[in-house]
């Protein structure tokens, strides 16, 4: 039957209904707030500044209610504004005996070298009985238990969690406008090449381009279309319990290809380099875009920003394309299991690390998983008649962009598990439906597109192969990108055997089977924990 653009709608109208919000967690009614004197200090990497309201987190009602509930005195830290996280950290750890107590950072990779060198706690002996709810959560599922400890067995971290897993990691993917879609006699595009009628019949009628932000694409793109795993990040892959680099790959190159058609076509956006969520916006609202790769809460905010200037909303999800005879190897997604940690330092003593656990531990019981996402009951939320959270009008009627953030933490990676019904109060539900689309319509492609093929969290490098990394593994990921910009400008001719060839040999310079043989053993370890 011919595929037509009531298609689209109607999958978009199916009803969707909220999630049951039932996770088994232990409560903490009895523990807190705890009476203390002591301030603990913590550092957050990143997604855990006071929403931009706030001049800084004490006017933050999440950071303040936060040392209320638990009762213990909070102290927080963020990077100097305009500064990179990953330096401003490299930077307190210059002073490794005076760091914060708490600190949220991406290191599961080398968690054994940071305990090796004691920078950090081993929990092992402690988190039964001073995380009580968190530990009962990692027990509640042994792949949540893998992710958060060594090789060895050590437990060194407090993680973040999906509630809904897959659903919840694949929150971006293709969208498009139906309005022009309508207008064009368009068909809903499945595969690869219909794909890229859209792009071309809106360049021609509006004079589009294919265009994104580039955080939104840099990751995976659309190459599971091609049999590719990356677009233009370093990007390892598990391929029939094999690791390998997408861009060495002989569909990576492909795909790329296809890119490059498009840029020297004048269909790809020249920009997309340099666009982020901000600038994208004003091409999507000057009609300079009709179809793009974002996120859900992104298409929600362009059809909020229509809808604010009067406009239809006519932004929805599309399915990621599926190769021209239906083939699809992945999305951008997961397994519910983020990579953003938080770790106790040995700056704390003993006593002062205890209660931080106590402190984190909150996250997961009960009460403080409802705080984490939804803030305090009676102030952002309340209970509704199904016994689900509903926000407030203080929410609901506050005009500030995303304004949830003010009283919950769960919103971007931290140490708590992120609710789906969180996303579903921040999203109305043609986002959701998007979200659907590229989730359940690849898994019914393939069910291992969303997580099967991805680098798993929580592997840990012994301290032999995290100082030898260090040594050669310093110019692979901007060797990977550089080039990726290169083919696709056509500045390297990806078509060219030769040129092809001479790319893949110049990685020789780069350590990579070195690298891959690291990685070989360290996804071996895992595997056997």
């Amino acid at each position: 039957m011919k595929k037509t653009l009531a298609i689209l709608l109607a999958v978009m109208m199916l009803v969707v209904s909220s999630p049951a919000f039932a996770l088994e967690l232990l409560s903490g009614a009895d523990t807190y707030p705890i009476q203390t004197d002591k301030t603990i200090t913590i550092y957050a990497q990143a997604n855990m500044n006071p929403h931009e309201k706030y001049a800084d987190w004490k006017e933050s009602p999440f950071h303040t209610d936060l040392a209320e509930m638990t009762g213990i005195n909070l102290e927080w830290m963020f990077p100097t504004t305009g500064t990179d996280g990953g330096t401003y950290t490299n930077t307190l750890l210059a002073d490794p005996f005076n760091l914060p107590d708490i600190m949220g950072v991406q290191w599961m990779d080398d968690a054994t070298l940071y305990l090796g060198d004691e920078v950090i706690w081993d929990l092992t002996p402690y988190l039964e009985e001073y995380a009580p709810a968190y530990y009962a959560f990692l027990k509640s599922d042994p792949a949540y238990d893998k992710a958060m400890k060594t090789d060895d067995g050590q437990y060194y971290c407090f993680g973040f969690f999906r509630e809904d897993g897959g659903w919840n990691d694949t929150y971006l993917g293709p969208v498009v406008r139906t309005d022009w879609m309508a207008e064009c006699g368009l068909e809903t595009p499945t595969t690869i090449s219909e794909f890229e009628n859209v792009i071309r019949v809106f360049n021609e009628k509006y004079g589009a381009k294919f265009s994104f932000a580039w955080s939104r694409f840099n990751t995976t793109g659309i190459s599971g279309a091609f049999g590719a795993y990356g677009s233009s990040n370093e990007q390892w892959f598990i391929k029939d319990g094999k690791v390998a680099l997408a861009h060495t790959q002989p569909e990576w190159r492909a795909y790329v290809s296809w890119l490059n058609g498009l840029y020297e076509e004048g269909l790809l956006d020249t920009d997309i380099f340099t666009l982020d969520d901000t600038s994208i916006k004003a091409k999507v609202h000057n009609d300079q875009v009709g179809i793009s790769i974002t996120s859900m809460g992104q298409m929600n905010n362009w059809n909020k920003e229509r809808q604010a200037d009067g406009k239809e909303p006519v932004w929805a999800g599309l399915q990621y394309p599926t190769a021209d005879d239906g083939s699809l190897c992945m999305v951008f997604g997961g397994t519910g299991i983020g990579n953003w940690t938080y770790v106790i330092t040995k700056s704390a003593d003993e006593e002062t690390m205890k209660l931080c656990l106590q402190l984190l531990d909150y996250a997961y019981t009960k009460e403080g998983h409802l705080f984490w996402n939804f803030g305090k009951e009676g102030v952002s939320w309340e209970y509704a008649a199904d016994g689900t959270p509903e926000l407030t009008a203080l929410v609901t009627d506050d005009p500030d962009t995303d304004p949830l953030i003010k009283y919950g933490g769960a919103t971007w990676g931290s140490a708590c598990i992120q609710a789906t019904k969180l996303l579903y109060m921040k999203n109305s539900e043609a986002a959701v439906k998007a979200n659907d689309t590229w989730f359940y319509t690849a898994r019914e492609q393939n069910p291992d597109s969303t997580a099967g093929w991805k680098w798993p969290r929580g592997t840990t490098f012994t301290l032999e192969e995290s100082d030898e990394l260090a040594l050669i593994n310093t110019g692979l990921g901007t060797y990977c990108k550089e080039n990726f910009a290169n083919f696709v400008t056509g500045a390297k001719d990806i078509d060219d055997d030769a040129t092809w060839e001479q790319y893949l040999k110049d990685f020789e310079n780069y350590n990579l089977a070195r690298i891959t043989e690291i990685r070989q053993a360290c996804y071996d370890r895992y595997l056997a924990r």
